[in-house]
């Protein structure tokens, strides 16, 4: 029964053509949680370059894609939004999985709690920097010119793209490792329950009493150090985990003791 199936949220796994292993890693820990996932929720950077180019699908990324498949077709809801490595993601995610996708945040309704959700690269309006940069990136021309290249000279480009986003990443400071906090907040006092995003690649959970209301921000951290996620329940509510398998040997290491 779907009622007693939860909502799984992940982001920042940045699977590139080198990450085989954490790859494999994140198809084994959704396939181990597919009879308890009713919704998955991805909030960007799955991929650590994405673009959407219809009927195609980047053979690096089949794994993780092929299991995204197989959970639609057991009926588990996908919604995704963008991050600031995914540009255009629609195509495989709308047409194939009948996903949700999302270029901006999102409010949804979730058992009583409004939430906000969105990746997090976008949150704080003093940073004119990087808005330049996403505007200058994350538009109609660039897009229509990405689709002329196709995806054979895409691959060729995609390293300037992941540059410009990395080089941003490395600016911040760290007093501004706050503003997520302040963001969450913000977003709790014009009304939201909870507050879930991603981006900053540290797994956190805040609580704030505001009112008389108890509200959430939760960060879900990421897939490259700390293989976080954040699961919703009707009977339990929000918990962040971590996943640590004991038994996970990455083929990399499986080969060498062979």
């Amino acid at each position: 029964m779907e009622s007693a199936k939860g909502w799984l949220f992940i982001a920042d796994a940045h699977i590139s053509e080198s990450d085989e292993p954490r790859q494999l890693m994140l198809v084994r820990f959704l396939e181990e949680n597919r009879d308890r996932m009713a919704c998955l929720v991805i909030l960007g950077d799955l991929f650590d370059f994405w673009f959407g180019f219809p009927g195609y699908l980047d053979p690096i990324y089949r794994p993780i894609c092929e299991m995204l498949l197989s959970l639609s077709r057991d009926g588990v809801k996908i919604i995704y939004l963008e991050g600031n490595h995914d540009f255009s993601v629609g195509g495989f995610f709308t047409d194939t999985l009948h996903g949700q996708v999302y270029p901006g945040d999102h409010v949804l309704e979730l058992n009583g709690y409004r939430v906000f959700l969105c990746h997090g690269d976008n949150i704080d309006p003093a940073d004119l920097s990087y808005r330049f940069y996403r505007g200058l990136l994350k538009n109609r021309a660039v897009y229509a010119l990405i689709r002329l290249l196709g995806p054979g000279r895409t691959r060729r480009v995609k390293n300037f793209f992941n540059r410009m986003t990395w080089m941003h990443r490395r600016r911040e400071h760290p007093g501004g490792l706050h503003r997520d906090e302040a963001f969450a907040r913000e977003k709790c006092e014009e009304g939201m329950d909870v507050v879930i995003f991603g981006h900053i690649h540290r797994p956190c959970e805040k609580t704030f009493v505001l009112g008389g209301r108890t509200c959430y921000y939760f960060n879900v951290g990421d897939w490259i150090e700390h293989f976080s996620y954040l699961w919703y329940h009707p009977r339990s509510g929000f918990r962040l985990g971590n996943y640590r398998p004991e038994s996970w040997v990455s083929p990399e290491k499986s080969q060498g003791l062979s």
